[in-house]
């Protein structure tokens, strides 16, 4: 007999663990059956999210580290920020995911295993076929995705990075600020900037990242980080950990592939900022929409996950993917011109139309004009 449960989570990435954290936290799921089904549960990657937000938060539990002060580097600017009113954080995935997982196993109304899901098939209910059993649910949250195979007649750029966590055996790191983007590299004609995030005087994460079309040897990754450990004026360093990602850059109308019984969540749901890869936040958020659908019972295709700033991650990830180069002159003249918090508000999607067109001034106005009218199409298609 297949077994039956009222929502299946497939996968117990940030996603999945982020929807089913909020999920036991709200008594209106108490006597909802949960699955979630994930093909290795041991999540030993170490990977690293970073936001920001008001002073407190759901999050701070996990949170490794917090920095009041940031500092955006160029080769025409430096520019280090008190930040009023929210605070730059750091989550680290290992214990986040076992935090989590923990969490989970103690619900009595949640089962969680570790299985490869082979097939979700949707007909009257929606059934996932696993490589050693099969469920079924009326509804299904799917953030299984694969880099791969998506194909798209919209702009797609890789974010893609290695970082590692580094110890000097001496206090060289300000643990006061993050630096959370330095451009002042040899850019080769894509977008590259570096992360420093001190978590204490001697232990930090420098991570090396571009925005481009391909990848690359692995070697060259760990050259550039090793050429700016030793410009940062770093003599001596043993690597404490490291991590390697990708996250597609992209506006693809993801959320069209929803049906009235499977919601796409995280990556496979095109939750990542667009034109800046950040994606914890906004995880976070959708799945603030995501309990309240499921609250409301509405249909699933009425539930969107696109604000007005979608416009203008496309117009920006157009000019970036057709003029790589540009990259960090645009995010220097983004920071140069606007105050910080505004440009990480803008990021966040979370400014007002006048605040966007101050935004909007910074940049070039006859190529982002070009590139609004090649978009046009795209954008009168997707909202009508």
């Amino acid at each position: 007999m297949i077994k039956k449960y009222d929502y299946i989570i497939c996968g117990a990435g940030l996603s999945g663990l982020i929807l089913s954290h909020k999920i036991i936290n709200d008594r209106y799921f108490d006597n909802k059956s949960v699955l979630i089904i994930d093909k290795d549960l041991s999540h030993r990657d170490h990977k690293t999210w970073c936001f920001w937000e008001e002073k407190e938060s759901i999050w701070n539990d996990y949170v490794v580290k917090a920095w009041s002060n940031i500092c955006f580097k160029s080769t025409n600017i430096v520019k280090e920020t008190h930040l009023e009113n929210i605070t730059y954080k750091m989550i680290k995935s290992v214990f986040f995911f076992e935090s989590i997982i923990n969490k989970i196993k103690n619900e009595k109304n949640f089962t969680i295993i570790e299985d490869e899901i082979v097939e979700i098939k949707e007909s009257n209910v929606v059934k996932v076929k696993t490589k050693s059993n099969e469920f079924e649910s009326d509804f299904i949250f799917n953030s299984l995705f694969d880099l791969n195979t998506l194909k798209s007649s919209y702009p797609l750029l890789i974010q893609h990075f290695k970082g590692w966590t580094i110890k000097t055996d001496y206090e060289f790191f300000n643990d006061d600020v993050a630096t959370i983007m330095d451009f002042s590299i040899n850019q080769k004609n894509d977008t590259r900037f570096f992360y420093v995030l001190p978590i204490s005087k001697n232990k930090a994460l420098v991570e090396f990242t571009l925005f481009s079309k391909s990848f690359l040897a692995d070697e060259e990754y760990d050259l550039e980080l090793k050429k700016y450990i030793k410009k940062l004026g770093i003599k001596s360093y043993v690597v404490d950990e490291k991590e390697k990602g990708a996250i597609p850059m992209t506006c693809h109308p993801f959320e069209k592939n929803n049906s009235n019984k499977i919601i796409n969540i995280g990556t496979a749901g095109g939750w990542t900022k667009p034109s800046s890869g950040y994606t914890f936040k906004f995880v976070d958020k959708n799945c603030e929409k995501v309990i309240k659908f499921l609250k409301e019972k509405k249909s699933s295709k009425k539930i969107s996950f696109k604000t007005r700033h979608w416009i203008y991650d496309l117009i920006f990830l157009h000019v970036l993917y057709t003029k790589n180069n540009l990259g960090k002159n645009l995010f220097e003249k983004m920071f140069a011109k606007n105050k910080t918090e505004l440009v990480l508000r803008f990021l966040d999607n979370d400014t007002s139309i006048k605040e966007e067109i101050n935004i909007a001034s910074s940049f070039p106005k006859i190529l982002f004009t070009k590139s609004l009218f090649q978009n046009i199409g795209k954008i009168l298609n997707y909202y009508f």
